[in-house]
């Protein structure tokens, strides 16, 4: 399987974080695999086989061709069944809000055909732009044209907004509260509320995810063996045991039950957070 990353043009810099390439052949032996929530929302094309979903109620089914999949709180279990290819808009936390102009929270936790968010007219032109396309990277400028053109239409968010995400994002979800409702002169009450609009879940829930995500970069950039316990108190948890609750919230199994399974999508899409 191969996975790639295609940085956006700068002037949606702001709003995407990258689009990215899945290619491949999946094989029978491959099974579920979790994937985690990262604090963003995304728009996926499948222009191969889709992939089959697992939902929490115990229920498979195949994804839309075109989906968005709204933020995240818990583990999404999928496999592919078939041949794979894969584009991807990845945004960053609250860049998604200005070009579906719907609130973030309505969509969280769920696989949504994009034509529902979008409507049809949109999602079908996307569609064809993209499997038209003959390289990802034509794919790519397919969609930022597109986006760009509905960027223009709706208006960017505020500076104030943009710089309290940016000041989460740059703690690695260790900045305070009150710190950010603070600096962007709010409320906590209103801060949670334009956090749940235009990210899709608070900010004290995205500080949550990136602590954890922290994870997997502590262990990316050290190879070598290091204690669960050491791990926690690197990443901002109080100790081993707050580390292995949150993981369980996220991943739905403790830190030594994931990393003893294959989990190579997640891997793919942990690898360069």
């Amino acid at each position: 399987m191969h996975y790639e990353e295609i940085s956006p043009v700068e002037s949606l810099a702001a709003f995407i974080k990258c689009f990215w390439v899945l290619e491949g052949l999946s094989t029978e032996s491959e099974g579920w695999e979790r994937i985690l929530p990262d604090g963003c929302t995304e728009i996926v094309f499948h222009l191969g086989d889709r992939f089959e979903q697992h939902t929490p109620e115990g229920v498979s089914q195949l994804q839309p061709l075109a989906l968005l999949v709204g933020q995240m709180h818990r583990h999404l279990l999928i496999q592919p069944t078939g041949r794979v290819r894969v584009l991807g808009v990845r945004f960053w936390p609250g860049g998604s809000h200005p070009f579906l102009n719907v609130p973030q929270d309505e969509m969280a936790d769920q696989v949504i055909p994009l034509d529902a968010v979008c409507g049809g007219g949109f999602t079908e032109e996307l569609q064809s732009r993209v499997a038209d396309a003959v390289t990802p990277g034509e794919g790519v400028r397919q969609i930022e044209t597109a986006l760009l053109r509905r960027l223009n239409r709706v208006g960017r968010p505020d500076d104030s907004f943009v710089a309290g995400v940016a000041l989460i994002l740059r703690s690695d979800g260790r900045v305070s509260i009150d710190t950010i409702a603070g600096e962007m002169g709010l409320s906590l009450r209103q801060l949670d509320r334009m956090f749940n609009t235009r990210v899709g879940i608070s900010p004290k829930t995205l500080s949550r995810i990136l602590r954890f995500q922290g994870v997997f970069k502590m262990l990316e950039r050290n190879q070598h063996h290091r204690s669960w316990a050491q791990i926690a108190v690197d990443c901002g948890y109080y100790d081993q045991a707050h580390l292995i609750k949150e993981f369980k919230a996220f991943a739905g199994q403790p830190p030594t039950g994931y990393f003893a399974e294959p989990n190579m999508l997640s891997d793919y899409f942990t690898a360069n957070l």
